[in-house]
């Protein structure tokens, strides 16, 4: 969707290969980081109060709101919206649950597996949608009268348990299969039912006194009992880790002791995976016996610059060229949070040029105009006497809110996005000027801990918008769709984690740093995995090469804004950073090539992110480079994206040689 200062390291330790910015550590160090506490996190109360953001909520009063999470509509807006720990499907009703077992189904334009209500249960003495009493970024505990259920990504299961006891009805009738198990066949589908403390008659099921029950859909190849057997405790509070060394390593935690799990197939080395499988929208799921999972992807290191120092003559001509007339045109500085850090991100970018080509005047010029509008957003009152470039708090949904806001982003849409560019202006303007950051650090650090709290505390959840499983982040605050919560633009949550890491470096903030390390990782190979270079031959029907949005049930080939092919593609390129220069080249050329052409189209030019398209083609070889370089310095000015630059866009594609 759309929708105390630390230690500052000397700006002129900073440089980099004809560029100046923050500095990118080296990979031979680790780190490790789990869902501890964050003692010494920055205090929110230096800002202002924020507007009630006219949120309903069902969350008990010692959790953390969980905003942008996978199961977010359990806990805000309007009730009943399903969640998918997939490949299942819950939704609370009066006094219960609906679940079922999805299967997707692929079209032109979309991969879909819709919600499934094959089996209800409602409990004795709950009514209503219950309320949120426990949440992790893995799973969340939904309380319905005197019933725990237990849902977590990646366990396939629907868990419920009762301290006191209670009785439950079921939609449809459950037979005994034998050794506290009990199944029902809805369809083609087969449930199972797997009982510690308690029994099943039919269509009554009875729980004693700290009893619980397992709601499972028998896998493809699978057997029930066998299932059932495999299972252990509820997967209460499960949640991850991650540890950093020469790779990104993720573990998800689930029990103590094994129970079942579904990974795809890239996760399911070393486990034991003899349970069946599952269609899901992301291809066959192996269902395996495992109490945690661990999977690495490549380590990616945080970057604010281009290096210059090997373009040639004539490319640097023109780059050089270029700055000069960005630099002296007029400024547009939009107020909000989106295209108003966007512009602060284009100008950080003019600034890193100007240093890599040795136009030392220009850069600081650019500075200072970069450094007076980070003081006005690092101003922390500033929202107590103007409505815009500024921040506040809401104590309610924990969390810092920019003025003026932008795609719902008070209901808390879209925060990676927008402040991703803001952070990085600051890590770019801060790096070079200690004192700068010094100023602006104490706003700085709170937006940096709104979108990425490395720890649990009372004021902000741990890493708001990443989802340690699905290995990218969610977009939508409260999430209030019957798909699920939804990310759009992969690139802009990549530079989010970029932004925070290389923030993080200026202010030494080490547990930050290392978290936003390991989300930039796992995000730059989820928008490959997933959305730049997918793997769709499971599903022929899908007619293109890229997926534009990623929901909890489906797979989309559109945007929240245009239905236009370049948009499908651009979105996942915008905003051209550092960081994706290694990372959108390890696409296959040949796929980069394709999607491109299909984005592109017909026309001269695209309806959009002409510059970015070519900023992507030029990844693929010497030669495609070339042709990006020719259209790129004709390139019509309107043709520029806003948080873009003709200077930017040469040093880019001059940079990918």
């Amino acid at each position: 969707m759309k929708g105390g200062v630390m230690t500052l390291i000397a700006a002129s330790a900073l440089a980099l290969a004809a560029c100046s910015g923050p500095s990118e550590p080296g990979a031979s160090g680790s780190a490790s980081g789990g869902p501890g506490a964050r003692t010494d996190g920055p205090d929110p109360s230096i800002l202002p109060a924020a507007a009630d953001a006219a949120v309903t909520t069902r969350v008990a009063e010692d959790v953390v709101p969980p905003t942008n999470r996978w199961y977010s509509a359990l806990a805000f807006g309007d009730t009943g919206l399903p969640v998918f720990p997939a490949p299942l499907s819950f939704q609370a009703v009066d006094g219960g649950f609906a679940a079922g077992l999805t299967r997707p189904v692929a079209s032109e334009n979309a991969i879909v597996a819709p919600a499934v209500t094959d089996v209800t249960l409602t409990f004795a003495g709950a009514s209503g949608y219950g309320e949120v009493t426990e949440a992790t970024p893995v799973g969340t505990t939904l309380t319905l009268g005197p019933v725990d259920v237990v849902l977590a990504q990646g366990v396939p299961v629907i868990g419920f348990t009762v301290e006191g006891g209670t009785e439950a009805t079921l939609s449809v009738a459950f037979a005994d299969a034998g050794d506290g198990v009990a199944t029902a066949t809805v369809g083609e589908t087969t449930y199972g039912l797997a009982i510690d403390g308690g029994s099943v008659d039919g269509t009554s099921l009875s729980l004693d006194p700290g009893g619980t029950a397992q709601l499972f859909a028998v896998p493809d190849g699978g057997d029930a009992l066998a299932f059932a057997a495999a299972l252990g405790p509820l997967a209460r509070g499960a949640d991850a880790s991650f540890s950093l060394g020469e790779a990104a390593t993720t573990t998800v935690a689930y029990a103590d002791v094994p129970t079942v799990v579904a990974v795809p197939a890239s996760r399911a080395e070393g486990l034991e995976c003899t349970l069946g499988s599952y269609a899901t929208i992301h291809g066959t799921y192996s269902v395996c016996e495992a109490a945690e999972v661990s999977w690495a992807v490549p380590l990616v290191e945080p970057s604010a610059s281009l290096d210059l120092s090997g373009i040639t003559g004539p490319e640097r001509k023109a780059v050089t060229e270029a700055l000069t007339a960005d630099a002296d045109a007029a400024l547009e500085l939009p107020a909000d949070t989106y295209f108003g850090s966007k512009a602060l991100y284009r100008l950080a970018n003019l600034v890193q040029v100007a240093d890599a080509l040795g136009s030392h005047e220009v850069a600081d010029r650019l500075q200072r105009s970069l450094a007076e509008q980070l003081d006005l957003w690092g101003e922390a009152a500033g929202c107590a006497s103007r409505a815009e470039r500024c921040f506040t708090y809401d104590a309610t949904l924990r969390g810092v809110v920019g003025l003026a806001t932008a795609f719902g982003s008070e209901q808390f849409n879209d925060h990676h996005f927008h402040y991703g560019y803001l952070l990085y202006a600051a890590a770019v303007a801060g790096a070079r000027d200690p004192e700068l950051a010094a100023r602006i650090a104490p706003v700085m650090d709170l937006v940096a801990e709104d979108i990425a709290a490395p720890g649990t505390s009372e004021s902000f959840p741990v890493r708001r918008v990443f989802d340690p499983v699905a290995g990218h982040s969610w977009a939508s605050g409260t999430s209030p769709f019957a798909d699920g919560n939804n990310q759009e633009s992969s690139s802009e949550a990549v530079l989010a984690w970029n932004a925070v890491a290389l923030w993080a470096e200026v202010t030494d903030d080490a547990d930050l740093g290392g978290s936003a390390r390991w989300m930039l990782s796992a995000e730059s190979e989820a928008a490959r995995r997933l959305q730049l270079a997918p793997d769709l031959s499971a599903f022929p029907e899908f007619a293109h090469g890229v997926v534009a949005i990623e929901w909890g049930a489906k797979r989309d080939y559109a945007t929240w804004f245009s239905a236009e092919p370049a948009a499908m593609l651009g979105i996942q390129v915008i905003p051209g950073q550092p960081t994706s220069m290694a990372t959108l080249a390890e696409v296959p050329a040949e796929r980069i090539v394709s999607t491109v052409d299909e984005a592109w189209g017909q026309a001269s030019l695209p309806a959009m992110f002409a510059d970015y398209l070519l900023m992507y083609r030029a990844l693929a070889g010497d030669e495609e480079r070339a042709a990006a370089w020719t259209t790129a310095v004709d390139l019509p000015d309107d043709a520029i994206d806003d948080g873009d630059s003709r200077t930017w866009l040469l040093a880019w594609i001059a940079a990918a040689g």
